[in-house]
């Protein structure tokens, strides 16, 4: 049986050294494999490996291709969900689907049927600009599935979106794993790991530390994240307010940034409270810990 993924001993090296040592790992169909790691363990230089987008060592097959080789039509089998996906904004979300349906060369009535699976229905003549963000990663998550891929690849796809966003994302990836989907997930929020994934594979500095089941949580419990928010002026009110109901997490600045320190299962709680005090956040960023590894330098995530 051919398997969705396959990557053997893949490696990167830049002039400042390796961003990839060995890493080895495969990806069976209805299996969803999350990667994790700290802020430059190589979660997306790994990515970009596996979509051929950049030169490695090892070897990397999509399906029985190999990627080094047949690069195009390697990724001709791959459904692939950027962290940041980009749309016309005056497109409406029809206009969208009908516009990728015809650069994959896929039936109209398929991405209609697609913008419908995924709930966006009655929002098909909205423009993508009046989309909130989970409805745009619904729309970004159903262009990449229009072409019914076997493997589908998501690059931290919970960025910027609310806790019922990110429920709703478990969801449709849940519905794709039991389509028989191969998933390969990057994600910061590692408290979502034991929902969405079978297996863990954890990077640091370019290496495999761990690779195993989801279920195997010690992980995700023992995990701590640091969260960066800028408050538009209003860090006192937020160190006050942090202090109060989290005694346990540890506020500090850098910069104009002011830094929690966390449990990885209580980063999403703390930007609600913020959220749900009135107070607004400009910007965010979040990095994360793991039980092998000790916190990166504030100074990784400014930069």
């Amino acid at each position: 049986m051919v398997m969705p993924l396959v990557a053997r001993s893949v490696g990167k090296r830049y002039r400042t050294g390796a961003a990839l040592d060995d890493v080895t790992f495969e990806l069976a169909s209805g299996e969803v494999l999350a990667l994790v790691g700290p802020n430059g363990a190589g979660k997306s230089t790994l990515i970009k490996c596996v979509l051929g987008l950049i030169q490695h060592s090892g070897t990397v097959e999509i399906g029985g291709v190999a990627v080094e080789r047949h690069g195009k039509a390697a990724r001709k089998l791959v459904g692939y969900l950027p962290q940041n996906p980009a749309f016309h904004p005056d497109l409406t979300v029809r206009e969208t689907a009908l516009f990728y349906a015809d650069l994959r060369r896929v039936p109209h009535e398929r991405a209609r049927a697609g913008v419908e699976a995924i709930g966006l229905g009655e929002h098909a003549e909205k423009e993508v600009a009046a989309l909130s963000g989970g409805m745009r990663q619904r729309l970004a998550l159903a262009l990449a599935l229009m072409a019914e891929p076997p493997l589908l690849v998501l690059d931290e796809p919970g960025a910027g979106l609310d806790i019922s966003a990110r429920l709703e994302l478990r969801r449709l990836v849940q519905d794709e794993r039991e389509r028989g989907t191969a998933v390969l997930l990057s994600t910061h929020w590692l408290e979502d790991v034991p929902y969405i994934a079978d297996r863990v594979l954890t990077l640091r500095e370019g290496r495999v530390t761990s690779l195993g089941p989801a279920s195997e949580a010690d992980l995700i419990a023992h995990a701590t994240s640091r969260l960066f928010l800028r408050l538009n002026g209003r860090s006192a009110d937020a160190v006050a307010l942090l202090e109060r109901h989290f005694p346990e997490s540890p506020v500090a600045r850098s910069g104009d940034w002011l830094v929690v320190t966390c449990a990885a299962s209580r980063k999403a709680r703390v930007v609600e409270a913020v959220v749900e005090a009135g107070i607004s956040i400009a910007d965010i960023r979040v990095e994360e810990g793991t039980p092998d590894a000790t916190q990166p330098e504030a100074a990784a995530a400014t930069s």
